[in-house]
Order: C-alpha cells, then structure tokens, then sequence
C-alpha cells in the first residue's frame, strides 16, 4: 500500500514540474518574437511584404476582402480535390493548424495560394513561359529566390503553390 502512495505521489511530483515547465514556455511565447525563437530560415517570408526588392509591388487592397466562410469553402473544395494534406501544411505555413486561428490579413494569400493546390511542374514551366512572353521575366529572379529556388528544377514541391501564386500575380500586374 506504501509503495502505491509513494508512486502517486511522485507522479503528482512529475505532472507539478511538467506544468511548471509549461508555464515558463508559455511565458516565453507570450514576451517573446517567434521569429527571434525560430530560425529565420524557418519562416517563409512574406513576398509583398518585402521592403528591399524594387521589383515586387504589394498587391492592391481588396475592397471585398475575403471572410472566414470564404476561404473555409476554398480550403474545403481543395480538401475534397483530395489535397487535404497540402490543406493542412498551407494552414501550418500560415502559422495555424485551424483555419479560425489565422489572421484575416492573411486570408487572401492564403485563399491565392490553395486555389493553387494540386499545381504539377508543367503548369509552373507554362507560367513562367507567359511571364517571359510579357518580357516580365527580369523579375522572376525575385520569385525564385523568395520560394529558396534558382530555377524550376531545384524548386521544392511544397512551394508550387506560392510560387504560381506569385507568378500570376506578377502576370496580372
């Protein structure tokens, strides 16, 4: 009976120090930058946020920005295209892993990038064809070098969708 007692009580001991464990990562997080915890490779960079390249404009402020529900039916649709995987690491390159836990600032981006879920090389060799064609092709060094590329071949396959994105943004400019 002794034996039992002392192992509940060291349990209780084990569960004491593992919620004070978490609180201290919960302070952290909470005084702290997440890009300051991570390493700067670790987060993607946000292409039209970016200050140092004259060559990418900042996209137009929507007027009709994009609600909750909306980017919910996109991600929806994709996760029944059979893209539920990607749905979900797009979410996590957001910095979420539920939809409701993202920023609305974010939702056009975001909506963007998984209308290009399911992207295959050929599509991306005949983008960047029609950015070429429309002698825009002076900027792409831009592109590739935020998706960590220095040209289609070595570009990962979880950054086709961004990358399209980016190039149809360029395309439409």
């Amino acid at each position: 009976m002794e034996d039992k007692a002392q192992l509940l009580l060291d349990g209780a001991k084990g569960f004491r120090s593992l919620a004070e464990a978490l609180e201290l990562a919960a302070e952290v997080l909470r005084t702290q930058d997440l890009k300051n915890l991570l390493g700067q490779k670790d987060i993607q960079p946000d292409l039209f946020e970016a200050q140092d390249s004259p060559t990418i404009q900042e996209p137009p402020k929507d007027e009709n920005p994009l609600s909750l529900i909306d980017v919910r039916k996109i991600l929806a649709e994709k996760s029944r295209d059979g893209h539920t995987d990607q749905v979900r690491l797009l979410l996590q390159k957001y910095g979420a892993d539920k939809l409701s836990a993202i920023d609305p600032s974010h939702y056009r981006n975001l909506a963007d990038e998984a209308f290009c879920l399911g992207v295959t090389l050929e599509d991306l060799k005949s983008a960047v064809d029609a950015i070429t064609s429309k002698d825009k092709a002076d900027q792409l060094p831009a592109i590739y070098e935020h998706h960590y590329a220095t040209c289609l071949e070595n570009l990962k396959p979880e950054y086709y969708p961004g990358f399209l994105r980016d190039i149809r943004r360029l395309a439409d400019e």
